[in-house]
């Protein structure tokens, strides 16, 4: 009796010891696996790459959706940045699926009240620590700035007895503008760098029908997307030590 319990011990613990072996392959071959998603640092571009490889980037929701509207568009084009915001004709993502970049940045330009165009460049913001990003602004200095306004609404505004009457007023002030139709718009040129847009780390990849869009959390609830290849690993906030000539640490 002794020796059956003996052998029989012997006999349970060799299939637990294979078992245990079995468990170790399968675990070795789920740590191995390798694909674009698998999280290494090389497999992600840094957004100041990203702004030179990629022009037209679209700020939507944070949880972007076939039925999401453009809010704005941002333009990186050789140096040179453009933000067209207060859309009246806004597009929603499914449509911009059907547009190319030309047609977007067109329909920008015709349906914008808020239009600022200058030399970017990317201002990194350390965390408590010193040590990583926590958020990277992109500022554009001596730039232009346009913007429309109805011209009904602004000669109730300013008290004046009549369009004409403002219109003369504008004159003497002398700023620059033109009239079109019913609105007025005015160009101004700014000495003093402006924050155009916030970002953080949070990557977002979200494919809309046949159309990937990857980029990066910018505010609380929204998002800075750019179309991309559907193999596209996503974009990463630059790091401190980014090589990019358009990377500044805190201003300096």
């Amino acid at each position: 009796m002794v020796l059956k319990k003996a052998t029989m011990l012997i006999a349970i613990t060799a299939v637990l010891l294979l078992g245990g072996c079995g468990d170790q392959e399968d675990a070795d071959e789920v740590l191995a696996s390798d694909g674009p998603q698998d999280g290494s640092p090389e497999d992600f571009m840094e957004i100041s790459e990203g702004f030179e490889n990629f022009s037209v980037w679209i700020e939507t929701s944070d949880t972007p959706n076939r039925d999401s509207q453009v809010r704005g568009i941002y333009v990186f084009d050789d140096g040179q940045a453009s933000s067209y915001f207060n859309i009246s004709d806004k597009l929603t993502l499914e449509e911009v699926n059907d547009l190319t970049d030309e047609e977007i940045i067109e329909h920008a330009k015709g349906n914008a009240d808020a239009i600022s165009k200058g030399e970017y460049t990317l201002d990194i913001l350390l965390d408590q620590f010193g040590q990583n990003t926590s958020e990277m602004n992109v500022l554009i200095g001596k730039y232009t700035n346009i913007s429309t306004y109805d011209l009904e609404s602004l000669y109730w505004e300013s008290g004046l007895s009549s369009e004409e009457e403002y219109i003369a007023s504008v004159e003497e002030e002398g700023r620059q503008f033109e009239i079109n139709n019913e609105d007025i718009i005015f160009t101004t040129i700014e000495d003093e760098p402006s924050n155009i847009l916030s970002i953080n780390g949070e990557m977002i990849l979200q494919t809309i029908f046949n159309t990937t869009y990857s980029g990066l959390r910018s505010g609380d609830h929204v998002s800075l997307l750019t179309r991309v290849d559907e193999s596209f690993a996503g974009f990463t906030i630059d790091s401190p030590d980014s090589d990019n000539i358009r990377v500044t640490i805190e201003g300096e």
